[in-house]
């Protein structure tokens, strides 16, 4: 893990639970306070110009109000929050890091993971692909029920997507 420049200004670091804490650590800071024991920011007070260090942006505070409440309390004590890890300090880069804290959280290779389990969750859902399901819904030897077993969409779908089964045929006189 690289050193970030101001990780060597931070005081204090501010984590979720032991993981976080454990990112603080090996990013330099020595005092850390865990919210996932109690020490909320009401709990200690800080000097005026130190650095509160976090990681993943704002997202040790909580959601966006939670945040918003303790980014304004921080800097009414003359501190400014950073991340430890990238650098990212509230009044410079605030935006930047209220975007980290709001974003979803996914391990490397876990959305892809979610894209094939949605593809083959559609596909394999026991019916057969429109285009076989309407061969299947106009062919005239097939009672309803049999289009229905056969394709395995359910009537009601098929009549909507596809139509009545048989068009009667406009005759000219």
């Amino acid at each position: 893990m690289k050193k970030v420049l101001g990780a060597n200004k931070v005081a204090r670091g501010y984590a979720r639970d032991e993981s976080d804490s454990k990112r603080l650590k090996a990013a330099g800071v020595k005092t850390i306070y865990r919210a996932d024991r109690g020490e909320t920011l009401d709990r200690f007070r800080m000097r005026n110009g130190e650095f509160l260090g976090v990681v993943d942006g704002l997202r040790a505070f909580g959601g966006r109000r939670e945040i918003g409440k303790a980014v304004k309390l921080i800097h009414s004590w003359g501190c400014t929050v950073i991340d430890a890890e990238t650098g990212l300090q509230s009044r410079q880069d605030g935006v930047e890091m209220m975007r980290q804290a709001i974003a979803p959280k996914l391990k490397p290779g876990r959305a892809e993971e979610l894209q094939i389990l949605s593809a083959k969750s559609r596909t394999d859902d026991g019916r057969l692909s429109k285009r076989k399901a309407e061969m299947i819904w106009r062919n005239r030897g097939y009672t309803v029920e049999e289009t229905v077993e056969l394709s395995g969409w359910p009537q009601a779908t098929a009549y909507h997507v596809f139509g009545p089964r048989f068009k009667k045929r406009k005759t000219e006189d």
